[in-house]
């Protein structure tokens, strides 16, 4: 009960993780009162989405405040720590504009700033590490905006090749090293595992074109200490664009960056990755702030 609360986001949208942030991120619960949340829809929160069901980003940060204000009450709490990553990031620094009062600090991971960069930054890198002219040419070409008839298949496509270049999952072209966590969880179950394919496709196809406007890069000055931990080879979500933002924050701040990872640090090199999570405390954060490489 002595524990800060820290709760953890995970991407997507969609992308329930419950099985691997127990698996690799379980050394938290020595500091923290460790809780994953899958979100709405995705994994064991799985539900079909009605066809005209309204689903907004906003919906899900306030679905988030929920789940804070009965955490708060159950731990006799005041605050909580966030750890945002990817699409979570994006709930994360949504929520903590809007309520930086239930927030003791914000950890964010893979942390999106502004979408449109974001996929700039990638399809540079992509062109940059292809041979291929015609593929190359597919990928010059690709309307990142997604609001094309065909933008669901388009973002596959540019997803896929980030995968296959080893910047999404450092050092491996695919994600099928991660399977075997849930298909040997005590806490998924087969139709857990089919019902997060499903939850995740539903929550993109609900969800993308929202994701592909966001914009923090006018966001300077935070109510709440803010610690970025970024893959060294991130180019899923580009790590140049999340240290150009930090530079500017005015708030409490500390930068890590850990080496061989990309987009999954908190998996790929999870000893690290959790060492820095538990070090966090308010001494750790500075208004100048600090890049730290690990």
């Amino acid at each position: 009960m002595d524990n800060p609360i820290l709760i953890y986001i995970h991407g997507g949208p969609g992308d329930a993780t419950l099985p691997l942030a127990e698996h690799f991120n379980s050394d938290l619960s020595k500091k923290y009162t460790f809780i994953i949340w899958e979100q709405r829809g995705a994994g064991k929160s799985y539900y079909k989405f009605k066809e005209n069901e309204k689903l907004t980003i906003d919906r899900f940060v306030v679905d988030l405040k929920v789940l804070i204000e009965k955490m708060l009450v159950e731990f006799k709490k005041e605050k909580v720590c966030l750890l945002g990553h990817s699409w979570g990031s994006i709930i994360g620094m949504k929520f903590i504009i809007q309520y930086p009062d239930l927030i003791q600090f914000y950890i964010g991971v893979g942390q999106v700033i502004c979408s449109q960069k974001m996929f700039d930054k990638s399809r540079e890198y992509l062109e940059d590490h292809t041979d291929n002219l015609r593929l190359k040419n597919k990928i010059s070409s690709l309307n990142t905006t997604f609001n094309q008839e065909s933008w669901y298949s388009d973002l596959m496509f540019f997803m896929s090749q980030l995968i296959k270049q080893k910047v999404s999952l450092y050092g491996k072209s695919s994600y099928l090293s991660l399977y075997p966590y849930f298909i040997t969880s005590k806490n998924y179950s087969l139709l857990d595992c089919i019902k997060r394919l499903k939850g995740s496709k539903q929550s993109i196809v609900k969800l993308w074109h929202e994701v592909s406007q966001i914009d923090f890069s006018d966001h300077e000055d935070f109510k709440v200490p803010i610690a970025f931990i970024e893959g060294e080879y991130d180019y899923h979500a580009s790590n140049e664009l999340v240290y150009h933002f930090y530079q500017k924050i005015k708030s409490p701040k500390i930068y890590f960056t850990i080496r061989n990872t990309a987009h999954f640090p908190q998996w790929t090199r999870s000893d690290i990755f959790n060492s820095i999570v538990n070090s966090l405390d308010f001494s750790t954060f500075s208004n100048n702030g600090e890049m730290k490489i690990l």
